[in-house]
């Protein structure tokens, strides 16, 4: 199940973001989390997970996905000296440019409907 943190609802099109994590120069696996034994093991992609704790892959940089497929192209690195060895969901992480990105592509996205519903109604 995706994880998303922003979503718009354009003319019936929802349309839903988040911030993705770069380990490694790529996108990492899930995230799992031992909880013991038994045959369910919970995972997660949210970029908050990527904290470097608990074994878990530490995040190098953050950028904007979304459901469709699009990734952004910027790459934000997390600076890992001002968040020290706090969880990265209590560090104060700035995800202003990711959520800038995929507002763009938003509003790209609107504007290729109304571009489109303009078309239909010649």
């Amino acid at each position: 199940m995706a994880e998303w943190d922003w979503w718009t609802v354009e003319f019936v099109n929802v349309h839903a973001g988040a911030v993705g994590v770069l380990v490694g120069g790529g996108e990492p696996g899930p995230v799992y989390f031992d909880v013991g034994s038994g045959p369910d093991m919970p995972s997660t992609r949210h970029w908050s997970a990527y904290d470097g704790r608990y074994r878990r892959p530490r995040a190098e940089a953050l950028r904007a996905v979304c459901a469709s497929g699009w990734l952004g192209a910027a790459e934000y690195p997390l600076d890992w000296a001002a968040v020290g060895d706090r969880p990265l969901y209590e560090a104060d992480v700035d995800l202003a440019g990711p959520l800038a990105d995929w507002n763009a592509l938003s509003a790209c996205k609107v504007n290729d409907l109304w571009s489109t519903a303009g078309r239909r109604a010649r």
